[in-house]
């Protein structure tokens, strides 16, 4: 069964019914499943701009061994960008809707899997109640989890990702390796609230990269069963992490750009300036 009727439907029970927010959603070609777990990722970030590591989190996420439906790609709010930005080039500041739209056009992103959030964050929480309860309606479950890298983890409380908590995570370290998350043997250091780790399957496919999808479950303090997800790459990343302080820095030297010119530039302009972070140059 397709999942796109039922993303429609929970759209437009927040009230998102317009041509252009049901847009997203028109080129998936998700499938769910009966009788098991259908994963959705929820991937939200900043993306001030999207780069290279940005990219690789969100297709490593589509690696076969994950085993996901769909990924949603989530900007974060202005306010927050505005925040996060106050004391590091606060005139690199491109809109939710600009970030959104930015993704929305990536050629590297697949459409038929991934889909962008362009809305704001507030009806996001109610939306996954409705595309919950409108699957489970006609016998299949879905599961919301949010999607990061390992700079963002908190292993104290791994569940603590904004906008909303949900009662999933899922770590990705195609983008960014940081060894003190292993313990000596290869294996994910513990999480508080969570128990031990196991490695629940192990990829040896010829189309895709050699990768652990490492589980552990826990309990939150209401009672509601958890789970965390370490998806660790064979062939891990090496080279310095980006930096996007500097990234930003230069992009507005090299470009004499500042908010009001990012704010008129086309889509299609900001990729182009954007070509060389996306690729990694």
């Amino acid at each position: 069964m397709s999942l796109r009727p039922y993303l429609e439907a929970a759209y437009c029970e927040v009230r998102l019914s317009t041509e252009t927010a049901l847009s997203p959603l028109q080129k998936l070609d998700c499938h769910l499943k009966k009788g098991q777990d259908n994963l959705i990722l929820v991937y939200g970030g900043s993306f001030n701009p999207p780069h290279r590591g940005h990219l690789e989190v969100l297709l490593s996420a589509l690696h076969p061994v994950v085993n996901a439906v769909a990924v949603v790609v989530l900007p974060s709010e202005d306010f927050h960008l505005r925040h996060k930005l106050k004391d590091s080039n606060p005139e690199f500041f491109m809109s939710r809707k600009t970030r959104a739209a930015l993704w929305a056009e990536m050629p590297q992103v697949p459409r038929s899997k991934v889909w962008i959030w362009s809305e704001t964050w507030y009806p996001f929480f109610t939306f996954m109640e409705a595309a919950q309860r409108l699957c489970e309606a006609d016998g299949y479950k879905i599961v919301f989890s949010h999607l990061i890298g390992p700079d963002n983890l908190n292993r104290a409380d791994a569940l603590n990702n904004l906008p909303y908590r949900l009662p999933r995570i899922l770590v990705t370290n195609k983008a960014r390796h940081v060894p003190s998350q292993f313990l000596p043997n290869g294996q994910p250091t513990k999480w508080k609230g969570f128990g031990e780790w196991l490695p629940q399957r192990v990829a040896h496919d010829d189309q895709a990269e050699e990768a652990t999808l490492w589980t552990c479950r826990g309990t939150d303090s209401l009672g509601q069963r958890t789970m965390g997800y370490y998806l660790d790459f064979a062939k891990r990343p090496t080279g310095s992490d980006i930096n996007s302080t500097a990234m930003r820095r230069d992009l507005l030297e090299r470009h004499s750009l500042d908010e009001e010119v990012l704010g008129q530039l086309s889509t299609a302009d900001l990729l182009s300036i954007l070509e060389p972070v996306l690729r990694g140059d």
